[in-house]
């Protein structure tokens, strides 16, 4: 009986543990869906639709590609956030390039390259702040995979393979080659790694030179592998880092099978 009575109370310790486990969680969900719908009437993100929204969409619309002035705010959460993933050197990165938009300091070369370099604007530097740190906090959720269906996917040019500058394709094999090379088991050394690959890209992704076809493939390309670069930057797994790694460096063994020196 003794018995009995002991293993009934540790059930019933075990059922309370639980369901206060299950409350707790449900209050952390409610919390977090309350918030981000609180969110929306604080003075941040009236300024975010009142200041930005006029050139930024919230999201990527596909049915609205033709009306798009500016990136959608969540693709530059994206490419931010892995970069600065601390609230107060987010507000500083987006502050900075708003205050100072330059080719040099950009995280959306393809962005720059498609819309131009955003203008100078004059901001209340107290409201601008207020709305960095919206973009922050606000979730923008999941974009649609839309980025290879904007230009119609990596192609020949006739059957042909695309004829870039000397100077493009070094910097391309330098990428490679430094895909090949890399070795490392510090997770903090994959996360520069994705920097140092993206900065390498930057520059090809922002050579005036390039035009037309030529232009959009050569972006069709690099949508395909930039996303592999921001994720690189933040991530906290080793495996996971590895495994991106070897992505790319079958996607930029591709590259070749479209692409050659003029």
């Amino acid at each position: 009986m003794g018995d009995l009575i002991k293993l009934v109370s540790i059930a019933t310790i075990i059922s309370v543990v639980f369901i206060s486990c299950n409350n707790n969680q449900t209050k952390k969900t409610e919390a977090i869906a309350i918030s981000q719908q609180d969110l929306k009437s604080t003075k941040g993100y009236k300024l975010l639709e009142s200041k930005c929204y006029i050139c930024h969409f919230e999201v990527p619309d596909p049915v609205k590609m033709n009306q798009m002035l500016a990136p959608p705010m969540l693709r530059v959460k994206e490419h931010y956030l892995p970069n600065y993933q601390n609230k107060e050197d987010f507000i500083k990165a987006i502050t900075n390039i708003i205050n100072n938009p330059s080719e040099e300091n950009t995280l959306m070369p393809g962005a720059i390259k498609k819309f131009n370099l955003m203008p100078k604007l004059i901001y209340n530097q107290d409201e601008l702040k207020l709305i960095a740190e919206t973009i922050y906090k606000y979730n923008f959720g999941a974009a649609p995979k839309m980025k290879m269906l904007m230009m119609g996917g990596l192609q020949l040019n006739n059957g042909e393979r695309w004829k870039l500058k000397k100077e493009t394709i070094k910097k391309l094999d330098g990428i490679t080659n430094s895909l090949y090379t890399f070795k490392s088991n510090e997770i903090k050394e994959y996360n520069q790694f994705g920097k140092d690959l993206f900065e390498q890209a930057k520059f090809i992704m922002l050579d005036k030179s390039y035009t037309g076809d030529k232009f959009d493939q050569i972006h069709n390309f690099f949508s395909g592998v930039e996303s592999d670069m921001h994720l690189l930057i933040e991530e906290k797994s080793i495996e996971n880092a590895k495994s991106l790694v070897e992505n790319m460096k079958t996607k930029f063994n591709d590259f070749y099978n479209f692409f050659e020196e003029e």
